[in-house]
């Protein structure tokens, strides 16, 4: 190899070299972007999940209240029928007295 072929071949390697440094530094700094834009990623994602958490513990309390409260409405509309069947027969046996005494007066 003369002098000028390892000229020219060191040459070649020192661009090359600049070319990569150059290149590297790009990604060096893409990188540096992409893990900004990952940590900002994860902290939104962290305060998505407390959001979500305190979403479903409210709506389990808000579920839990309203199924007492239907429990409560149910209970009492089935002492409030059995209040009614009883009114009803005594209503029933008022209007068998009434009658009766009708029937009598004929």
């Amino acid at each position: 190899m003369t002098d000028e072929e390892r000229q020219r071949a060191m040459d070649f390697i020192v661009a090359q070299q600049a070319k990569n440094s150059v290149e590297i530094e790009k990604l060096s700094e893409s990188h540096r972007n992409a893990e900004g834009r990952l940590d900002r990623t994860e902290r939104i994602l962290r305060l998505l999940v407390r959001a979500g958490s305190r979403a479903r513990r409210d709506f389990n309390q808000r579920f839990a209240r309203v199924t007492e409260a239907l429990t409560t409405l149910s209970e009492a509309q089935v002492r409030t029928e059995a209040s009614i069947r009883h009114t009803d027969e005594r209503l029933d046996a008022l209007i068998d007295i009434v009658r009766a005494k009708n029937n009598g007066r004929s």
